[in-house]
């Protein structure tokens, strides 16, 4: 099948956003022709790489573009090891920061309580 480019030389167009609808839908024909996805890749709500170091560290990174140089492809155990670091790891500073915050509370509770107790003392009951 051939496609007639003339409608998107009509115009002078230096970025998709400035094409008309009809040139949006020939491209868009044309790219199905050739099978190319509109965006290529997985949809995905979030993603972020495990990289277990030559140490032994399991380590989380939210750059997916960040250079790895591996020595192996990743096997089960690698992704059943990293997976409970990663969970214990989340577990641990879940903790933490419930403990933090519960000493913040206990800390301002005594903080009131001080201040009661030197009230009292001030007005002598």
């Amino acid at each position: 099948m051939t496609i007639d480019l003339s409608t998107l030389a009509d115009t002078a167009a230096e970025t998709v956003e400035e094409l008309t609808d009809d040139q949006r839908e020939q491209l868009k024909k044309m790219g199905e022709e050739a099978g190319i996805t509109e965006e290529p890749g997985t949809l995905a709500e979030t993603a972020f790489l495990v990289v277990v170091t030559p140490d032994g560290q399991v380590l989380a990174e939210a750059n997916l573009n960040t250079k790895l140089r591996t020595r192996r492809p990743a096997n089960l155990d690698d992704f059943q090891r990293a997976g409970h670091v990663l969970v214990d790891d989340a577990i641990a500073i879940k903790t933490a920061s419930i403990t933090g915050q519960q000493m913040m509370q206990m800390t301002a509770a005594m903080v009131e309580q001080q201040r009661t107790q030197a009230l009292v003392s001030s007005l002598k009951l």
